[in-house]
């Protein structure tokens, strides 16, 4: 039989809100179990796109059920989402590299990134946003450069809270 205090806890174990004075309780601990639906897409090749195009992203990795890909769009059932996207590329002859998130086709306030750089010079840009869907959607990464911009790389994370 374990060793138990006066109170019925037994040591070492997390003490139980209500336990009856016997011996025969236990210090039972129930984890609660939290599904997450999320996602992460990729585009390793890179390209040139022109302004305002999509830059598409392919699926690498989902697990749960709300987030999906195809045409290189990202759909999400209605909820809230953490949304980590970033894009590497060349600043274009503006001197401006800029990449923001649309959801069905409306840029998401507060979404855009956007370097001021030497031409030619090669610049990361990422942020993290929270974006609600109220009825679901399409989110998509779009180039906001002012002009055809070349990305190296593009990924984007998408995680339901």
């Amino acid at each position: 039989m374990p060793n138990r205090r006066f109170n019925c806890c037994i040591y070492n174990h997390p003490c139980p809100i209500f336990c009856p004075i016997k011996l025969s309780c236990s210090n039972d601990v129930v984890n609660p179990i939290v599904s997450s639906a999320y996602g992460f897409f990729n585009n390793s090749a890179g390209g040139t796109f022109a302004f305002e195009s999509q830059v598409p992203l392919g699926l690498v990795i989902f697990g749960g059920e709300g987030v999906a890909s195809s045409s290189g769009s990202v759909f999400v059932t209605p909820g809230v989402y953490e949304v980590n996207y970033f894009a590497g590329g060349t600043v274009p002859a503006g001197g401006t590299l800029s990449v923001k998130l649309r959801l069905n086709g409306v840029d998401v306030d507060g979404s855009v990134i956007t370097s001021v750089q030497t031409v030619g010079e090669n610049v990361n840009l990422t942020r993290t946003i929270v974006v609600s869907a109220d009825q679901g959607g399409i989110l998509e990464l779009a180039n906001n450069s002012g002009e055809s911009a070349t990305f190296s790389f593009a990924s984007m994370f998408v995680r339901r809270l």
